[in-house]
């Protein structure tokens, strides 16, 4: 899978400028309809101008058009691009070190935030639109139709003040609770993070990027928490959503094992077989007889 983030900061022909740990960018995408699997080990908003795209997960779909805004957690999804119309949009990478700063900064305003519960939410998030963002996002687009650096002060300060109206705006509770929960402990983020990214197709290091921790550390803390490798955890768990997908589900077992993060249709039959004694197709005949 491609660490979108990365990939946008270090290549392509993308506007972009960076203040402190945050990215600014203003994404084109002129292809054909596509579907591939990306993760970011940064938070990221995507307010979409143009076009329309699919980010998918596990739990749902999230179709967005023109006018649209998603805050993605930091994570693995897969994405679908469509040749009607060339997608367009404003990127903002935000990584965990920012958000902790920001909240250390404004530590008193956000002082009643500190013991909010964590609210169960999917890896992307649709963002209420309302004015105050409407007129930030046509505030950001002046700065890339000026072919310059941006004053980093004042990007700084109008971020800062997008990251304040969502923590204090009823309207996005479920980003704010995400958020406020990065200070949590490291076994409960690392559990969160499992949890989100297992049916997806990324190494043992890209989980331990995730969590912000060594390879070593990330397999010694995950034994302690789940009391099993990794790798068998995440085996298991795949398994068990296939099953889920083959009972309830008229998704061809091509489709299946792309959903469920195997590499192809012949790693996931292999698997299958081996943990449930018989092959994918067997088991949904038998499940439906």
């Amino acid at each position: 899978m491609t660490n979108v983030f990365e990939h946008i900061r270090e290549h392509g022909p993308y506007r972009k400028f960076a203040i402190d740990e945050l990215l600014f960018v203003e994404f084109k995408c002129i292809v054909e309809e596509i579907r591939f699997g990306m993760w970011s080990d940064a938070n990221y908003f995507v307010f979409v101008t143009n076009g329309k795209k699919m980010w998918k997960t596990h739990r749902n779909d999230y179709m967005v058009h023109a006018g649209d805004a998603l805050f993605v957690k930091k994570g693995a999804n897969i994405a679908k691009q469509f040749h009607s119309e060339d997608y367009c949009a404003l990127m903002i990478f935000m990584p965990d070190e920012f958000i902790k700063k920001f909240m250390l900064k404004f530590s008193d305003d956000l002082a009643y935030k500190k013991n909010e519960t964590l609210l169960d939410s999917d890896g992307v998030l649709r963002i209420n639109m309302d004015d105050f963002l409407v007129s930030y996002i046509k505030s950001l687009e002046v700065y890339f139709e000026a072919f310059k650096s941006p004053n980093s002060n004042v990007i700084r300060l109008k971020f800062e003040e997008l990251l304040l109206n969502i923590f204090t705006s009823e309207r996005h509770q479920e980003i704010s609770s995400y958020l406020c929960n990065l200070n949590a402990s490291n076994s409960t983020q690392l559990k969160q993070i499992m949890m989100d990214n297992y049916p997806y197709n990324l190494k043992l290091e890209e989980y331990a990027a995730l969590a912000n921790m060594s390879l070593s550390t990330f397999k010694r803390n995950f034994k302690c928490i789940f009391h099993e490798s990794p790798g068998r955890w995440i085996t298991n768990k795949k398994i068990k959503l296939a099953t889920q997908f083959l009972k309830t589900s008229d998704k061809t077992i091509s489709e299946i094992a792309y959903d469920c993060g195997f590499e192809d249709p012949s790693h996931f039959i292999k698997v299958f077989k081996k943990h449930e004694n018989v092959t994918p197709l067997a088991y949904r005949k038998d499940v439906n007889s």
